[in-house]
């Protein structure tokens, strides 16, 4: 039996629930530029072979926007982030098929059980994966294939879900399937490989995950 990854942050958590929190640093335009700012550095960190947790980036990046910024009010509004309408069915498709399904975050694994469950969504995966257990983020391949390791399968029994097709380029080069939900980049950038599986949502993509078997 196959099983999936599935990317967190856009794909499965909606961070417009983070929009208070920089409306109330008096930054109410800087929520998609210090989600961009972050994961350039947190990728310039793994190119230079050296890691720092989400959390540590996440708030650097604010105050590189903002020295005044509370990094105390990004964190707790990351806490209480709300999973996109469609991620419950999405997941349910995968359960109902008997597919193992794990996230794969570049934040805390913690913080995404605990959304998880909160909101009834826990028992359809098999669990929650962050690279803070290899060490380096995606999309480089040690996170992939770490998943795919948790899972018990080889890379090419796995499919890798995302928002961003730059998460599943790297997770095509380690090996994985790859499917892409198109609600945050409208059109696929074409320098990056395409998915084997797309569309605008994560019933769409999981069904057709499920109908390739």
């Amino acid at each position: 039996m196959p099983g999936v990854l599935l990317d967190v942050n856009e794909t499965l958590l909606d961070l417009r629930g983070l929009q208070p929190a920089f409306e109330s640093m008096g930054m109410p335009e800087a929520l998609p530029l210090w989600f961009a700012t972050t994961l350039r550095n947190g990728f310039a960190l793994a190119a230079a072979g050296d890691y720092r947790p989400f959390g540590e980036v996440a708030v650097a990046s604010l105050h590189s926007l903002n020295p005044r910024a509370q990094g105390e009010l990004l964190m707790a509004g990351l806490g209480q982030l709300t999973p996109h309408p469609d991620v419950e069915e999405g997941l349910r498709v995968l359960a109902d098929a008997g597919i193992p399904a794990m996230t794969l975050t570049v934040g805390s694994a913690e913080n995404v059980a605990r959304i998880f469950d909160r909101h009834g969504l826990g028992e359809l995966v098999a669990g929650h994966l962050s690279v803070d257990e290899v060490h380096r983020w995606k999309p480089a391949a040690a996170p992939y294939l770490s998943g795919c390791l948790a899972l018990g399968l080889n890379a090419r029994e796995v499919t890798m879900v995302a928002a961003h097709s730059w998460d599943l380029h790297g997770a095509r080069r380690a090996g994985l399937r790859t499917a892409w939900i198109s609600r945050l980049e409208s059109t696929r950038p074409d320098i990056f490989d395409a998915a084997d599986f797309e569309g605008p949502d994560l019933p769409t993509v999981t069904r057709a995950i499920v109908a390739a078997l």
